[in-house]
Formats: structure tokens, sequence, C-alpha cells
């Protein structure tokens, strides 16, 4: 009887299929590519060059182009797209994949890609300890060092890592998968804007955040599906649109 509950416990997970080989060539494409851009943002923030020396004019035409209604809607932004709030949807998220019958490590996935993440930037923070710009021009509280941002960080790690989850257990068709993940970068890309025309932030914090933040949910959803492929009943099988994939 304990099996044969077992069993059945199993039967109800909904299957998830291990990466193809060029699903994981191209996820390791785009990580390489990311930790390269932000090792390079990284290396002009303490050279002053390349991305880093066109901060100020970037800094200064959000200053100067800003207006009241940017302002307030780039707080909101911002509040929507912090550690707190991102860590409620994921939450949520999860629960709902669970709910759904996801395996755990699939349904955990944009959480830990977000923790991860914040923790990342945290590090990152600490190394460079990176001036922001001029407080007079800032239109929020901060209190942290500069690079790279967090919110940009916390942001790429999360929306794209709840996007790829969400391709991998509910969109299952390929328009639905562009949008899901081009909404996830929309998402992500209007957390760090808001940063700019707050002006907490220069560009190269910004870019470097995004790079730092993709490259942590490409990492975690990768393992994480590995996990979850694993985990399942050697009787069961992926659906055929997963199979098709593979």
């Amino acid at each position: 009887m304990p099996a044969a509950r077992a069993g059945s416990r199993s039967v109800v997970l909904r299957a998830v299929a291990a990466p193809s080989r060029r699903i994981l060539l191209a996820a390791a494409g785009l990580f390489v590519a990311s930790m390269a851009l932000f090792t390079l943002i990284a290396e002009d923030v303490l050279d002053g060059g390349g991305l880093v020396s066109h901060d100020e004019a970037v800094l200064t035409w959000f200053v100067d182009h800003r207006t009241e209604w940017m302002i307030n809607v780039a707080r909101v932004v911002s509040a929507v797209g912090g550690l707190v709030s991102l860590l409620c949807v994921g939450v949520a998220l999860g629960l709902w994949l669970r709910w759904r019958r996801w395996h755990l490590a699939i349904a955990i996935a944009p959480t830990v890609s977000l923790l991860l993440a914040a923790l990342a930037s945290v590090v990152a923070k600490a190394a460079f300890g990176r001036v922001r710009p001029p407080i007079s021009l800032h239109e929020t509280h901060v209190t942290s060092p500069a690079f790279p941002s967090g919110h940009a960080t916390d942001a790429g790690g999360f929306f794209l890592a709840a996007a790829f989850v969400l391709v991998i257990t509910v969109a299952d068709r390929r328009p639905a998968q562009l949008v899901v993940i081009g909404i996830a970068i929309l998402f992500a890309g209007l957390v760090g804007l808001s940063r700019l025309v707050l002006a907490v932030h220069w560009l190269s914090d910004v870019v470097a955040g995004w790079a730092l933040g993709t490259a942590v949910a490409i990492a975690v959803v990768v393992v994480l599906c590995y996990a979850a492929s694993r985990g399942r009943n050697p009787n069961q099988h992926p659906p055929a649109s997963r199979r098709a994939n593979t």
C-alpha cells in the first residue's frame, strides 16, 4: 500500500523533459555572453572607459527630459520591481505551478533565481563600492553602492526565469512563448529604466544588472529543469510537444 500511494503521487506530477542539446548550447552561449558583458562593464567601472565614459551624458539626458509624471511612474515601477514585491509574485507563481502539479524544482525556479540574483548584486556592490550619481538629482531614497543596479539585476533574474518556466510549463506554442519572453524583457527593461529616470544609477549600473540577472536566470532554470526531469517517474513521459523539442 505505501508503495502504491507513492506511485500514485508521482503520476499526478506533470513531466518535465531535460533540456535538449540545442537548448543547452543556446543557454550556454547566452550565459557566456551575459557574463562577458558584465565583466567588460566591471572593467570599465575600474578604468573609466567603454560604456562608463557615456554615463554622465546619459544621466544628464534623463534628468533634462524627465517630467513629474515620468518620475511618479518610475517610482511605482521601481516599487513593483523591488525585491519584496517580486518575492511575493514569485511565491504566488510557485504555489500556482504546484497546484497545477508541476515539479517543485520548476515551481521554485523564479524565486530561487530572484534570491540568487539579489545575492550576486549585493556581493558585487560590496566589491566595487561605486558611488551613485549626485544625491541632488535623486528622486528616491537609496543607501547602497551603485554597481550593479540591484533592481535591474533582480528584475532580470526574476522575470526571465519566470518566462523560461512558463515556456516550459504553460506556453506550448511558439507565438505564445515569444510573447511571454518579450513581456519578461519589457518588464525587466522598464525596471532598469526607472532607476535612470530617478537618477539613482548610472547607465552602466543598469546594463550590468540586466546582464548579471540574465546569467543567473539561465543557470538556475537549466539546473532546476534537470533536477525536475531526473526526479520524475521513469514510466512517465513528457508531453508530445516537449518531446518534439528534445
